[in-house]
């Protein structure tokens, strides 16, 4: 364990450096975005190597380099401690406790699944070979962009940048990819949860406040960043949301559970309730399943810059009235902030390229709702331009920042399809997927239904402020500096000024008495219409389209959570907590109507669509759910005129509410008990040592294919003596298969490995010219290398792939038992022999 506590050190240190830089950017976050702040500075220092290296060829991908970046982010940063001081001092006394929760959150949750992998951690089965092989490649290239392991001559053509990132942490602490691949995994867990600890509190801090403001103020907003603000009350809902997002399962594994006798060793079913929509031709992946399997994969690696990039997107949302490119901030913080900003969301694109879109279409929705209330709610010639400038700006950036990337990737989609009636998702396999998540999101909706004018008796929305009054109210200090805020006097205007809410339409700004409310039964007009739209199209498409119940529902919750979002537009914590799940209902249901068609169309047409877009929707889902518990219950408390049969009413649906809550809960927690269990082969067998190659030293069938000992000193030994990325030939074979494990291992590149990979990567690149000529000749040109017994037909074929060294070993010996595997000593040198393997070097 020794090596996951230097990684967690190195990100710690990091995201120390990087405070100034977090403090100045989320500066309209309660906790100025603490949590942040290690993913942050992963960030900032893959780019900052990542860049130069992709526009300078000649600069060395080295440990020595990346110290050398690092010594100069410090540096900058040095500068910034010296800007943020007193507003870190601050943070640091409002938030002691706090900001000690966060980092037992990181160590505990880094070290959970460490521990988890300390069972389990051998890189082996699945796609693992594949992910260690990205790694490792990346690690072994003198240069970028990074060696393809499995096609040289040609960089890797997929989404790799998250490994990269690791890549560039384990570089700087000497760490082997094998090891990285474990303490990686495990890093990104931590960060993941604590970056979702951290939106979730900073939403229900910032409502907290809110609440008590409006309510002392009429509804006038304070400025974000003048606050320094307890969070410790808000704890709690942070870590019910990484209990919903990281540990618990879907239904559906309870229900596997179930019908398998309540069997705790069987893994089938730890595998099944991925796999619940289309009879196995989709893939729901859950983030438990995924850190449990502990693949590492795009999506998984991405998603805890996911939750960054949402953190971000709130940061804008709350931002009081920046308008056009201040939205950002002012001064330095404009930079730093819409930098930043790119930083991450461009960043998603490179690390797996379905989160792009959903998170920059967050970021563009927060920016556009943002403006509008800066605006007064009333459109301006000049609203259009700034919302315009500063998405387009933002849009511009992220893809800039990242513009090597795209120069250097070709992508593998093939157009938009459209879903046929067969294959869209029943509504049962939806329920098992979702159905805890549903409850809590409709149960959001329905307590802001029942928060209405209609149903309360006010004149106006709850806890939003009037259109067309003037509300004038004197604060006291005494009201300021309540429990829950402590002000920013440098920052801020005396203490007793009055706040005017940003309403002048009908009343004198002069006026210095508040106006009272007016009925307002005409503004319902609309929203009773937009309900009645809603209902009808919901009937239509259901009558119209066959098998649709799924996307009416789906739709029907996203259409509903748009009209709540909006009309709870000016209680933004409350608003930004409905956009997230109606982002991800909108989702789900589209992923029942298109398609994006990829190499597995044909035979599996939405397989990665709804397997990217639900993993999406799941993190969307956990921190609404757990944010939202907090206004749901915010929503029994009984209204000051109640009735006490309303009183009592209201208590006896509120434990129905809790119990059937309750219920979901622990039918959920099945999943990371029994599957655990599965997953670790019982706790059979702890190992001291998180690198993932330790197996392949005593593997032997019938755990192996063969006896693996030979490639285990092989690899040691290529890792040891041979630089640079000089190409190997080992045998091809088949996909999820031994096939590839040099390479893997090594990250040298070959000519052909798992020829399936590489085809779904490669598929539009294939189909330019020639390309598919030389694809479709490599792996036949690896079996006449073993196998022509004339030296200089071997040696052409090696010279045309730029080969230095040949491998044979036991694998290549089974493939090919007629062939003389010996007679290449008379032609080549010999580099190493121990084993049953042989390594031999083009002279």
């Amino acid at each position: 364990m020794l090596e996951l506590i230097q990684m967690w050190a190195l990100v710690e240190v990091l995201g120390f450096i990087c405070l100034p830089l977090t403090i100045t950017v989320f500066h309209n976050l309660p906790d100025r975005g603490w949590p942040f702040t290690k993913a942050i500075g992963m960030a900032l220092l893959a780019f900052c190597v990542w860049l130069p290296l992709m526009y300078f060829q000649m600069l060395p991908f080295s440990q020595f380099f990346i110290l050398g970046v690092l010594l100069l982010i410090v540096a900058c940063n040095i500068i910034g401690f010296l800007r943020v001081r007193q507003t870190l001092l601050k943070i640091i006394h409002t938030n002691f406790f706090y900001i000690v929760i966060c980092e037992a959150i990181f160590l505990g949750m880094m070290f959970l699944l460490g521990w988890i992998r300390s069972y389990i951690p051998d890189i082996r089965s699945f796609e693992m070979f594949m992910d260690e092989g990205f790694l490792a490649a990346i690690m072994r290239s003198p240069h970028l962009p990074p060696n393809d392991m499995w096609y040289s001559g040609y960089p890797i053509n997929y989404y790799y940048y998250a490994h990269f990132t690791m890549g560039v942490l384990a570089k700087l602490l000497g760490q082997s990819p094998s090891i990285a691949f474990n303490t990686g995994i495990c890093t990104f867990y931590g960060l993941t949860a604590v970056n979702l600890f951290g939106v979730t509190c900073n939403i229900v801090t910032w409502a907290r406040h809110t609440r008590q403001s409006r309510t002392a103020t009429t509804g006038t907003h304070p400025r974000p960043s003048r606050y320094y603000l307890s969070m410790l009350r808000a704890v709690p809902y942070g870590l019910i949301t990484i209990l919903m997002a990281l540990i618990l399962g879907n239904l559906a594994a309870t229900q596997e559970w179930w019908d398998d006798d309540l069997n705790w060793s069987s893994f089938d079913w730890f595998w099944k309730p991925t796999r619940v929509v289309g009879t196995g031709k989709t893939i729901n992946e859950f983030p438990a399943f995924s850190f449990l399997l502990s693949c590492f994969h795009a999506h998984v690696l991405a998603l805890a810059f996911t939750i960054v990039a949402i953190g971000l997107a709130l940061n804008l949302f709350l931002e009081p009235d920046g308008k056009g490119l201040f939205v950002f901030g002012r001064g330095w913080r404009l930079p730093c902030t819409m930098g930043t900003t790119a930083l991450v969301l461009g960043g998603l694109f490179t690390m797996n390229g379905w989160d792009f879109p959903t998170y920059l279409g967050l970021a563009v929705v927060c920016i556009a709702l943002q403006q509008w209330l800066t605006y007064g709610m009333r459109f301006h010639i000049e609203l259009a331009l700034d919302i315009f400038t500063a998405c387009a700006g933002l849009a511009a950036l992220s893809f800039l920042l990242y513009a090597p990337f795209y120069l250097s990737f070709i992508s593998p989609s093939q157009g938009i399809g459209l879903v046929g009636p067969a294959d869209r998702s029943p509504l049962s396999s939806e329920i098992l997927i979702y159905g805890m998540f549903a409850f809590i999101f409709i149960s959001l909706l329905l307590a802001t239904v029942f928060r209405l004018p209609f149903f309360t008796g006010a004149t106006t929305p709850k806890g939003t402020d009037g259109d067309n009054e003037l509300v004038v109210v004197t604060l006291s200090a005494t009201d300021e500096q309540s429990s829950f805020a402590r002000p920013d006097t440098e920052n801020s205007t005396v203490a007793a000024q009055p706040l005017v809410a940003n309403k002048t339409r009908n009343s004198s700004a002069g006026s210095q008495s508040p106006v009272s409310p007016k009925p307002r039964s005409a503004k319902g007009t609309p929203w009773i219409a937009a309900i009645i739209f809603i209902i009808v199209a919901a009937v239509v498409t259901f009558f119209v389209l066959p098998n649709s119940i799924t996307l009416v529902l789906a739709g029907t919750i996203a259409a509903f959570g748009v009209l709540a979002t909006l009309y709870n537009l000016r209680n933004r914590p409350y608003a930004f907590t409905l956009l997230l799940g109606t982002i991800a209902f909108a989702l789900i249901a589209l992923c029942e109507i298109v398609f994006l068609k990829d190499v597995f169309a044909d035979n599996f047409p939405r397989m990665n669509t709804v397997f990217k877009f639900y993993f999406q929707a799941w993190a969307l889902l956990s921190l609404t759910c757990g944010t939202g518990l907090y206004f749901i219950l915010e929503s029994f408390r009984p209204l000051a005129d109640a009735l006490p049969v309303q009183r009592t009413l209201q208590r006896g649906v509120e434990g129905l509410w809790a119990i059937g809550l309750l219920g979901l809960l622990l039918a959920s927690a099945v999943y990371p008990l029994v599957g655990t269990y599965a997953r670790t082969n019982h706790y059979a067998q702890r190992s001291n040592s998180l690198d993932g190659i330790n197996y392949l030293r005593t593997c032997a069938p019938p755990n192996c294919d063969y006896d693996t000992s030979g490639d285990y000193a092989a690899i040691r030994w290529i890792n040891g003596h041979i630089s640079g990325d000089p190409v190997i030939v080992e045998a091809v074979g088949d996909d999820y298969s031994s096939y590839g494990r040099i390479s893997a291992f090594t990250g040298l590149p070959s000519p052909m490995g798992w020829v399936g990979h590489e085809y779904q990567w490669r598929v539009n690149w294939i189909n330019n010219g020639l390309n598919a000529v030389d694809f479709n000749s490599r792996k036949g040109d690896v079996d006449t290398i073993y196998q022509d017994s004339h030296p200089n037909v071997v040696l052409s074929w090696l010279a045309r792939y730029h080969v230095q060294y040949l491998y044979v070993g036991l694998l290549e010996q089974m493939k090919y038992p007629g062939a003389d595997l010996h007679r290449f000593a008379a032609f080549m040198n010999i580099v190493y022999s121990a084993k049953g393997v042989t390594i031999y070097q083009v002279r």
